[in-house]
């Protein structure tokens, strides 16, 4: 008994050492075809203190989720969906993003942010490259969980690949 408090002593040491340190570099997101809008609903988390150094690097100067300007992390946010999360229709061409908001559980060092990608032909063969936070992290790995209707695929994107195509399974 003593050694299980021990380990969980430990273990929560290691998870909790620095302000927000965590020792692996993951996103997940949840994306839902909404066959009514004609849009993909995306939720993305993402570690707070990792998407701030994101945003720092496109703005060039330090970002923080508490205390700069929220038009300016909407725009900041706006900027880098569009170029690291990537959604392709099945003929190719780049699906426009709509930003809807964000959600930041500060005590989890969790940011939620929640957007739409039009998609009219519907979600089967669309493309997606999802690069968010691999250029701050060799090891970054992000996951998507696609759903349409009752048809459900996850898709991994490992550090060193790219794009992947959604094919619900027959």
């Amino acid at each position: 008994m003593l050694f299980r408090a021990l380990i969980a002593v430990c273990l929560a040491g290691f998870f909790v050492s620095g302000t927000h340190a965590h020792p692996i570099h993951t996103s997940f997101a949840e994306a839902d075809y909404n066959s009514a809008t004609k849009k993909l609903e995306v939720t993305l988390r993402v570690f707070a203190d990792d998407f701030e150094i994101a945003l720092g690097q496109l703005a060039g100067a330090k970002i923080s989720m508490e205390k700069s300007p929220r038009a300016e992390i909407d725009a900041l946010t706006r900027a880098y969906l569009v170029s690291h999360f990537i959604v392709k229709t099945r003929g190719g061409s780049l699906a426009p993003q709509h930003w809807t908001g964000r959600e930041l559980k500060d005590a989890d060092n969790e940011l939620w942010l929640y957007f739409e990608v039009e998609l009219p032909t519907g979600v089967d063969g669309i493309r997606v490259d999802y690069l968010v936070l691999k250029s701050l992290h060799a090891d970054q790995l992000n996951s998507l969980r696609v759903r349409d209707g009752s048809r459900s695929l996850t898709l991994i994107f490992p550090p060193a690949e790219g794009e992947r195509t959604v094919r619900f399974p027959p």
